[in-house]
Formats: C-alpha cells, sequence, structure tokens
C-alpha cells in the first residue's frame, strides 16, 4: 500500500496531457464535493498513475507500516472522486497551505471498506502542510487485498482543526476505463 508523501527536494505540479477534456467527463460523475478549511490556501484532489518510492518513512497506524515518499507530485489525470479499482492506480489530494505557513504536525486519516485480509479501516499518520508547495496526500493500490470497493475518506486535521476532507468512491475499472490504464505505474 503506498500513503504517499513527496520528497521536499524541489517538486512542481503538472497536470498530465488531456487533464482538461478527461476532467469534464469523470467531474460529473463524482460523488460529494470536498471541504477545505481556511488554512488551506490550494487543495486539488483526483487519480493519477503511481510512481515508485525514493524512501519508505514509518507509519505504524497503517497496514503496511510505512508511508512511501516519491520524488515527485504526480500527474493529475482527473479531477474526480471516482476511482477505478486497479494496482498501479494512486489517488489522492494536492493540498497546500497559506504562503508563509507552516501546519505541523498534522495528522492524516484514511478510512475505507475493510481489507479482506486484515479488517484495517482507518490508517493514520503524521506530516506536514506548508505554504512552500503542494504536498501530496495520497493512496495508490499495491496489491489485491487493497482493492475494496466503496467509500473511501481523506482527512487531515492540525491542532483540533479539521483541514480538509475528500470523499472518494472506488469503483470497478471498467466504470471508468479511461482512468484505469497507466503504462509503466509503480507495480510491487
Amino acid at each position: 500500500m503506498d500513503h504517499t508523501r513527496v520528497s521536499r527536494s524541489g517538486v512542481a505540479v503538472r497536470f498530465g496531457a488531456g487533464f482538461c477534456a478527461l476532467a469534464g467527463a469523470v467531474a460529473a460523475q463524482d460523488l460529494r464535493d470536498p471541504f477545505r478549511s481556511d488554512a488551506i490556501a490550494s487543495l486539488n484532489y483526483g487519480v493519477y498513475c503511481a510512481d515508485p518510492p525514493v524512501e519508505l518513512e514509518e507509519a505504524p497506524e497503517t497496514a503496511a507500516g510505512v508511508v512511501n515518499i516519491v520524488p515527485t507530485l504526480p500527474d493529475m489525470r482527473a479531477e474526480t472522486t471516482l476511482v477505478p479499482a486497479r494496482i498501479g492506480i494512486g489517488f489522492g489530494v494536492l493540498v497546500e497551505a497559506h504562503e508563509g505557513d507552516f501546519l505541523d504536525p498534522v495528522t492524516v486519516t484514511i478510512t475505507h471498506p475493510p481489507y479482506p485480509d486484515s479488517g484495517i479501516e482507518v490508517e493514520r499518520w503524521i506530516t506536514s502542510i506548508d505554504g512552500e508547495g503542494p504536498a501530496l496526500v495520497g493512496f495508490s493500490f499495491e496489491t489485491d487485498s487493497e482493492l475494496v470497493l466503496g467509500p473511501w475518506s481523506f482527512e487531515a486535521e492540525h491542532e483540533g482543526e479539521l483541514l480538509f476532507r475528500v470523499e472518494f468512491e472506488v469503483v470497478p475499472a471498467a466504470m471508468v476505463p479511461e482512468l484505469a490504464q497507466c503504462a509503466g505505474a509503480f507495480l510491487s
């Protein structure tokens, strides 16, 4: 499993080719609007192709026990809350605080249907969000047991304040075939 953060070594936001056309077609199917507090300057969410990690960070309250650190922000393929259940697919939030702000610690909580092998439904880790550039709070499917259909919730809190909440719906890949293909995506 890939609870994902981006390495802080010079990251730029990029959106993949075809993002605009695909976003319009898929966005109409979205289920819920995300919540963003006033402490957050920008929030983008969607589906991306997962990259391999460059390092692992301990995260004992996750099923894998680690958070994958990736070298760059992913190209969001579409701003959508519908996620195809397929190995190599990632989904999540690109989030940034206001310029000059540093929110630390930030508790990230992902809630999802239970994994069939462990029954785990809630995963949590600590990160930070600043105003120096977007941070990725993401998840990518790496094992078949993670491909659980249904609602997935991404939340972040700082000092008791909810910073954001995005509700995703993981669906069979055939429902959103245009998002289910990732050439060269990270497969563990």
